[in-house]
């Protein structure tokens, strides 16, 4: 297996909020993660004023995180483990008043994948399990070149965003005003995150169980040999749901013959070239993108 990453900044002066984290246990396993620090809709910074919230947690968590994984504990049991250890490290500052809608959020994919050396499956293969919260992208590329889309989410908030933006263009609300009219609900969107009993994103504070997406695979090198898994965050995915440059198809093989760097490089001149990034409430967006290649 090969992997190929990149993730880069909304502007060059801003911090990342993404992170791209790969953990090789041994020749048999490897554990690929990409997170998406949510942007604060908070008027500062509690917990790391030069990072940002955001990016302070995903790096936080990422650290806390490598001291709690291996091969024999899972993905679910690693998450938890590792909140504890980050809640534990940091105990101090996360005791000072932050507002509900203030915590930092993130979403996560993690994908593990196990070869056939240490499955002991005959048909040289690999297991794939999948650890999911939040609204990055998964994709197989196969060696036909056809796409599958291995974890299918809608995010139901960004459908009733991007309404609410489409309808105030309409009104004729400029900018500042538009972002204005967007914030409480942007608020009120985050306390729900942070207080949900069964939260469907990564936070610090979970009032239950995480809702993730828990599924696994099976690739068959004999017959896949140039098989791809790519992840990708919702910054990079605007190539085809914003933008519509791509679909999911004609993406990852973009990504397979031109790499990674041309398509980010076409991500950003694109942006660049618009008045606005459409029905979006950023106009620029953090990206990543992870490729795995059988």
């Amino acid at each position: 297996m090969q992997t190929h990453t990149l993730s880069t900044p909304a502007t060059p002066n801003k911090t990342n909020e993404d992170l791209i984290l790969t953990l090789a246990h041994n020749e048999h396993l490897l554990d690929v993660l990409i997170f998406d620090g949510a942007s604060t809709v908070s008027e500062q910074h509690y917990l790391d004023a030069v990072l940002g919230d955001p990016a302070w947690f995903v790096q936080q968590f990422a650290l806390a995180l490598q001291q709690v994984v291996a091969p024999d504990v899972s993905q679910a049991d690693s998450v938890v483990r590792a909140l504890d250890v980050m809640r534990g490290q940091h105990a101090a500052l996360l005791t000072a008043t932050v507002p509900p809608y203030a915590w930092p959020i993130a979403a996560l994919t993690w994908v593990r994948l196990r070869d056939a050396d240490d499955t002991g499956h005959a048909d040289g293969g690999v297991q794939v399990s999948v650890y999911a919260l939040g609204d990055c992208k998964l994709f197989l590329l196969d060696e036909h070149g056809a796409s599958s889309d291995l974890d299918p989410y809608v995010n139901p908030q960004e459908g009733i965003l991007k309404t609410a933006i489409e309808q105030m263009k309409r009104d004729g609300l400029d900018e500042q005003a538009r972002w204005a009219k967007l914030l409480p609900m942007l608020r009120d969107r985050r306390v729900s995150q942070n207080t949900s009993v069964q939260p469907s994103i990564l936070c610090l504070h979970p009032q239950g169980p995480f809702a993730a997406r828990e599924h696994s695979l099976s690739i068959s090198l004999n017959t896949s040999k140039s098989a791809r898994l790519v992840l990708m965050t919702d910054g990079f995915y605007r190539l085809v749901d914003s933008y519509h440059l791509y679909d999911d198809s004609g993406l990852l093989q973009a990504c397979a013959s031109q790499g990674l760097p041309a398509l980010m490089q076409e991500l950003r001149a694109h942006e660049a070239g618009k008045s606005g990034a459409g029905a979006v409430v950023k106009k620029t967006d953090d990206a990543t993108v992870a490729m795995i290649s059988f």
